[in-house]
């Protein structure tokens, strides 16, 4: 077969009934290709970057426990275009002699992050599976402080994780999970271990 009689043959297999319906499959797919536009919107569109946030175990010398403070920043990788609440939860996962134990003692009176507030958790020495704060930041923001202290010290610890007591011994092994959230922007977590050194 010669290619001038495949050419001929092709184009008048092309009935106006073939393209009518070639017409009308076009449609969803139009209609599929704006609807994904309105999808994106909800998806973040920046990150968290929590890189400046420095955590401390005030009371780290021999025995001590994983009591937690806080200093420095979280940034946003592009600024706020609206009014934001801006979420941070701490966890609390025990390991070695302390796996198991999963709660975050909040010690009383006065722990804050400054210019947060406790959702879950409060400053009242009690035990909670979570703790969570929450600040709401203005238009154009770039930058969070996320600044701990306890009877108007920063180098007073806020919180520790929950121990087991082992003869005579309180264990504290383990690790925070700190989560930082925000409408239209990714999640930044970060993991701290506390690896307890007991006295000889």
């Amino acid at each position: 077969m010669t290619e001038e009689s495949v050419v001929p043959a092709s184009r008048a297999s092309l009935s106006r009934r073939t393209v009518l319906s070639a017409g009308a499959w076009s449609i969803p797919v139009v209609a599929a290709a704006v609807a994904v536009p309105l999808h994106a919107a909800s998806v973040a569109t920046g990150a968290i970057n929590a890189d400046g946030v420095v955590l401390t175990f005030p009371d780290a010398n021999l025995g001590g426990s994983s009591e937690l403070s806080l200093s420095g920043q979280i940034t946003f990788s592009s600024a706020t275009t609206a009014p934001t609440n801006v979420t941070v939860t701490f966890t609390w996962a025990g390991a070695g002699d302390n796996a198991g134990t999963d709660g975050i003692w909040v010690y009383a009176p006065d722990s804050t992050i400054d210019g947060w507030t406790f959702v879950q958790g409060a400053p009242n020495d009690g035990l909670y599976p979570a703790v969570i704060l929450q600040t709401t930041v203005a238009t154009g923001t770039t930058q969070v402080p996320v600044v701990s202290r306890r009877l108007g010290s920063t180098s007073n610890a806020i919180m520790y994780g929950e121990e087991t007591p082992i003869g005579g011994f309180a264990a504290y092994d383990g690790a925070y999970t700190i989560r930082f959230s925000a409408p239209g922007y990714t999640d930044a977590e970060i993991v701290v271990p506390y690896t307890q050194v007991f006295p000889d």
